[in-house]
Protein backbone atom coordinates (compact mmCIF):
# COMPACT_ATOMS: atom_id res chain seq x y z
CA UNK A 1 0.00 0.00 0.00
CA UNK A 2 1.33 3.45 -0.94
CA UNK A 3 2.54 5.45 2.08
CA UNK A 4 3.75 8.69 0.47
CA UNK A 5 1.97 10.93 -2.04
CA UNK A 6 3.60 13.72 -4.04
CA UNK A 7 1.63 16.76 -5.16
CA UNK A 8 -0.05 16.63 -8.55
CA UNK A 9 1.55 19.35 -10.71
CA UNK A 10 0.02 18.59 -14.12
CA UNK A 11 -2.61 21.30 -13.59
CA UNK A 12 0.10 24.00 -13.72
CA UNK A 13 1.32 22.69 -17.08
CA UNK A 14 -2.24 22.74 -18.41
CA UNK A 15 -2.73 26.31 -17.21
CA UNK A 16 0.54 27.31 -18.86
CA UNK A 17 -0.53 25.83 -22.21
CA UNK A 18 -3.92 27.57 -21.98
CA UNK A 19 -2.35 30.95 -21.11
CA UNK A 20 0.25 30.79 -23.90
CA UNK A 21 -2.39 29.66 -26.43
CA UNK A 22 -4.76 32.46 -25.36
CA UNK A 23 -2.01 35.08 -25.64
CA UNK A 24 -0.91 33.80 -29.06
CA UNK A 25 -4.46 33.76 -30.41
CA UNK A 26 -5.13 37.27 -29.09
CA UNK A 27 -1.96 38.66 -30.66
CA UNK A 28 -2.68 36.87 -33.94
CA UNK A 29 -6.26 38.18 -34.09
CA UNK A 30 -5.31 41.79 -33.36
CA UNK A 31 -2.30 41.66 -35.70
CA UNK A 32 -4.42 40.23 -38.52
CA UNK A 33 -7.05 42.93 -38.06
CA UNK A 34 -4.41 45.68 -38.07
CA UNK A 35 -2.63 44.21 -41.10
CA UNK A 36 -5.84 44.14 -43.14
CA UNK A 37 -6.54 47.78 -42.24
CA UNK A 38 -2.99 48.76 -43.17
CA UNK A 39 -3.44 47.22 -46.63
CA UNK A 40 -6.79 48.97 -47.06
CA UNK A 41 -5.47 52.33 -45.91
CA UNK A 42 -2.10 52.55 -47.64
CA UNK A 43 -0.80 56.10 -47.58
CA UNK A 44 -2.99 57.04 -44.62
CA UNK A 45 -1.68 58.41 -41.33
CA UNK A 46 -3.51 55.67 -39.45
CA UNK A 47 -0.89 53.13 -40.58
CA UNK A 48 1.59 54.29 -37.91
CA UNK A 49 -1.04 53.84 -35.23
CA UNK A 50 -1.87 50.34 -36.47
CA UNK A 51 1.82 49.38 -36.55
CA UNK A 52 2.16 50.63 -32.96
CA UNK A 53 -0.84 48.52 -31.95
CA UNK A 54 0.75 45.43 -33.54
CA UNK A 55 4.05 46.11 -31.77
CA UNK A 56 2.28 46.67 -28.44
CA UNK A 57 0.29 43.45 -28.78
CA UNK A 58 3.43 41.46 -29.59
CA UNK A 59 5.17 42.93 -26.53
CA UNK A 60 2.22 42.20 -24.22
CA UNK A 61 1.85 38.69 -25.62
CA UNK A 62 5.53 37.88 -25.08
CA UNK A 63 5.47 39.39 -21.58
CA UNK A 64 2.37 37.38 -20.62
CA UNK A 65 3.93 34.18 -21.99
CA UNK A 66 7.22 34.67 -20.14
CA UNK A 67 5.37 35.46 -16.89
CA UNK A 68 3.20 32.37 -17.31
CA UNK A 69 6.27 30.18 -17.86
CA UNK A 70 8.02 31.67 -14.82
CA UNK A 71 5.13 31.17 -12.40
CA UNK A 72 4.23 27.72 -13.75
CA UNK A 73 7.82 26.51 -13.34
CA UNK A 74 8.02 28.06 -9.87
CA UNK A 75 4.82 26.43 -8.60
CA UNK A 76 5.75 23.06 -10.10
CA UNK A 77 9.13 23.09 -8.31
CA UNK A 78 7.75 24.39 -5.01
CA UNK A 79 4.81 22.01 -4.75
CA UNK A 80 6.89 19.05 -5.92
CA UNK A 81 9.19 19.60 -2.94
CA UNK A 82 6.99 20.99 -0.18
CA UNK A 83 3.49 19.64 -0.85
CA UNK A 84 3.03 15.97 0.08
CA UNK A 85 1.06 13.49 2.20
CA UNK A 86 3.02 11.20 4.50
CA UNK A 87 1.93 8.25 6.66
CA UNK A 88 3.49 7.69 10.09
CA UNK A 89 2.93 4.81 12.55
CA UNK A 90 0.46 6.82 14.67
CA UNK A 91 -0.82 9.47 12.30
CA UNK A 92 -0.59 11.30 8.98
CA UNK A 93 1.15 14.45 7.77
CA UNK A 94 -0.17 16.82 5.11
CA UNK A 95 2.38 19.46 4.08
CA UNK A 96 1.53 22.33 1.73
CA UNK A 97 3.63 25.09 0.16
CA UNK A 98 2.26 28.42 1.44
CA UNK A 99 4.37 31.13 -0.18
CA UNK A 100 7.77 32.74 0.30
CA UNK A 101 9.52 36.02 1.02
CA UNK A 102 13.02 37.46 1.11
CA UNK A 103 14.62 38.29 4.46
CA UNK A 104 18.11 39.79 4.69
CA UNK A 105 18.76 38.68 1.13
CA UNK A 106 17.75 35.07 1.79
CA UNK A 107 14.64 33.40 0.43
CA UNK A 108 12.36 31.98 3.13
CA UNK A 109 9.82 29.28 2.23
CA UNK A 110 6.58 29.06 4.20
CA UNK A 111 4.60 25.88 4.72
CA UNK A 112 1.32 24.81 6.25
CA UNK A 113 1.66 21.45 7.95
CA UNK A 114 -1.15 19.38 9.45
CA UNK A 115 -0.69 16.40 11.77
CA UNK A 116 -3.68 14.04 11.85
CA UNK A 117 -3.29 11.50 14.71
CA UNK A 118 -5.12 8.22 14.12
CA UNK A 119 -6.44 8.07 17.68
CA UNK A 120 -8.11 11.50 17.30
CA UNK A 121 -9.47 10.88 13.80
CA UNK A 122 -13.24 10.42 13.64
CA UNK A 123 -14.11 10.46 9.93
CA UNK A 124 -12.61 10.41 6.45
CA UNK A 125 -14.94 11.40 3.62
CA UNK A 126 -14.82 11.94 -0.12
CA UNK A 127 -17.47 12.79 -2.71
CA UNK A 128 -16.47 11.03 -5.97
CA UNK A 129 -19.22 12.72 -7.98
CA UNK A 130 -19.00 16.42 -7.09
CA UNK A 131 -15.43 16.70 -5.72
CA UNK A 132 -13.28 13.69 -6.70
CA UNK A 133 -10.07 15.70 -6.09
CA UNK A 134 -10.95 16.61 -2.48
CA UNK A 135 -10.58 14.63 0.74
CA UNK A 136 -11.96 15.63 4.16
CA UNK A 137 -10.76 14.68 7.64
CA UNK A 138 -12.61 15.23 10.92
CA UNK A 139 -11.13 15.01 14.40
CA UNK A 140 -8.50 16.83 16.46
CA UNK A 141 -5.98 18.00 13.89
CA UNK A 142 -2.87 20.00 14.66
CA UNK A 143 -2.27 22.90 12.26
CA UNK A 144 1.13 24.60 11.87
CA UNK A 145 2.10 27.64 9.78
CA UNK A 146 5.83 28.36 9.95
CA UNK A 147 9.00 28.62 7.96
CA UNK A 148 9.75 25.35 6.22
CA UNK A 149 13.09 24.86 8.01
CA UNK A 150 11.31 24.79 11.39
CA UNK A 151 8.89 22.03 10.40
CA UNK A 152 11.31 19.10 10.20
CA UNK A 153 10.16 16.00 12.09
CA UNK A 154 11.05 12.39 12.80
CA UNK A 155 9.56 9.33 14.51
CA UNK A 156 10.90 8.50 17.98
CA UNK A 157 11.36 5.07 19.58
CA UNK A 158 7.72 5.05 20.74
CA UNK A 159 6.54 5.62 17.14
CA UNK A 160 5.30 9.12 18.01
CA UNK A 161 5.98 12.16 15.85
CA UNK A 162 8.68 14.46 17.23
CA UNK A 163 9.54 17.82 15.68
CA UNK A 164 13.15 18.89 15.39
CA UNK A 165 12.10 22.26 16.89
CA UNK A 166 11.19 21.08 20.40
CA UNK A 167 8.65 23.85 21.08
CA UNK A 168 6.44 22.63 18.23
CA UNK A 169 5.72 19.45 20.18
CA UNK A 170 3.87 21.35 22.92
CA UNK A 171 2.81 24.71 21.47
CA UNK A 172 2.84 27.04 18.43
CA UNK A 173 0.06 25.08 16.74
CA UNK A 174 -3.71 25.32 16.44
CA UNK A 175 -6.25 22.54 16.94
CA UNK A 176 -8.81 22.44 14.12
CA UNK A 177 -11.86 20.13 13.89
CA UNK A 178 -11.73 19.57 10.14
CA UNK A 179 -9.27 19.59 7.26
CA UNK A 180 -10.21 19.56 3.58
CA UNK A 181 -7.48 18.82 1.05
CA UNK A 182 -8.53 20.54 -2.17
CA UNK A 183 -7.08 19.54 -5.55
CA UNK A 184 -3.52 18.84 -4.41
CA UNK A 185 -3.12 15.17 -5.40
CA UNK A 186 -5.37 14.80 -8.41
CA UNK A 187 -8.04 12.14 -7.98
CA UNK A 188 -7.99 11.19 -4.29
CA UNK A 189 -9.35 7.66 -4.66
CA UNK A 190 -5.95 6.02 -4.03
CA UNK A 191 -5.18 8.43 -1.19
CA UNK A 192 -8.48 7.62 0.53
CA UNK A 193 -7.76 3.90 0.16
CA UNK A 194 -4.34 4.29 1.81
CA UNK A 195 -5.79 6.42 4.62
CA UNK A 196 -8.42 3.80 5.47
CA UNK A 197 -5.87 0.99 5.24
CA UNK A 198 -3.34 2.54 7.64
CA UNK A 199 -6.08 3.81 9.96
CA UNK A 200 -7.51 0.30 10.22
CA UNK A 201 -4.02 -1.09 10.72
CA UNK A 202 -3.50 1.31 13.63
CA UNK A 203 -6.81 0.32 15.24
CA UNK A 204 -5.84 -3.36 15.03
CA UNK A 205 -2.40 -2.84 16.56
CA UNK A 206 -2.12 -5.01 19.70
CA UNK A 207 -2.00 -3.05 22.93
CA UNK A 208 1.47 -2.58 24.31
CA UNK A 209 2.04 -4.52 27.54
CA UNK A 210 3.18 -2.57 30.61
CA UNK A 211 6.84 -2.96 31.41
CA UNK A 212 7.50 -5.76 33.90
CA UNK A 213 11.08 -5.91 35.13
CA UNK A 214 10.67 -9.47 36.34
CA UNK A 215 10.37 -10.61 32.72
CA UNK A 216 13.85 -9.27 32.01
CA UNK A 217 15.66 -10.81 35.02
CA UNK A 218 16.88 -14.32 34.51
CA UNK A 219 16.23 -16.72 37.39
CA UNK A 220 19.12 -18.98 38.28
CA UNK A 221 18.14 -22.59 37.89
CA UNK A 222 18.64 -24.93 40.80
CA UNK A 223 21.56 -27.21 40.20
CA UNK A 224 20.58 -30.83 40.06
CA UNK A 225 22.28 -32.84 42.81
CA UNK A 226 24.57 -35.63 41.77
CA UNK A 227 24.52 -37.27 45.22
CA UNK A 228 21.90 -37.88 47.86
CA UNK A 229 23.75 -35.65 50.33
CA UNK A 230 23.27 -31.95 49.57
CA UNK A 231 26.13 -30.97 51.88
CA UNK A 232 28.59 -32.75 49.65
CA UNK A 233 27.43 -30.66 46.70
CA UNK A 234 27.82 -27.32 48.52
CA UNK A 235 30.94 -25.24 47.72
CA UNK A 236 33.79 -25.66 50.17
CA UNK A 237 35.72 -22.71 51.57
CA UNK A 238 38.18 -24.82 53.59
CA UNK A 239 41.78 -23.75 53.23
CA UNK A 240 43.22 -26.68 55.25
CA UNK A 241 45.17 -28.57 52.62
CA UNK A 242 47.05 -30.93 54.99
Amino acid sequence: MKYFFHAETQKYKKRLKFTVLLAAMSVFAVSTFCTVNIVLNLGSEVILLLLAVIGGCLFLGMTASFMAVYFADKYIRRHSKYTYFDFLPKGMIFSEYAGEFVRYGNKVILRRLYYIPFDKLTEVSRDPKTAPHNLSFSGEIRSYFHESDRLGYHVNEDNDIEFDSIELNVRLFEIIPQLVIKDRFGNTKKLEKSVNFYWEQFKNTPEKKPFNISEHISVEKRKKLRTSNAALEAPSYSRNWK
